[in-house]
């Protein structure tokens, strides 16, 4: 598997496991992009896998999730 569909693949992994933690905690789409000043479309983006997605949206999702960053990409890679 070469480098673009590795990235693409964590993406895709990635994307689903916020979608997850968001639904475990019963936020909807528009409470996350209202708790992260992160745009709905982008949200949606992100836990669909659709596009590559800033490293501050990322850790602003993390952040109002409350998970460390190792623990949520430590079953990913």
């Amino acid at each position: 598997m070469d480098e673009k569909a590795k990235a693409r693949a964590l993406r895709i992994k990635a994307g689903h496991k916020f979608a997850l933690e968001r639904a475990y905690r019963s936020l909807t789409r528009e409470q996350v992009a209202e708790t992260t000043g992160i745009q709905i479309e982008t949200v949606i983006a992100i836990e669909e896998g659709l596009s590559d997605f800033l490293v501050e949206d990322m850790l602003a999702l993390l952040d109002a999730f409350d998970i460390d960053i190792k623990e949520f990409f430590a079953d990913l890679i």
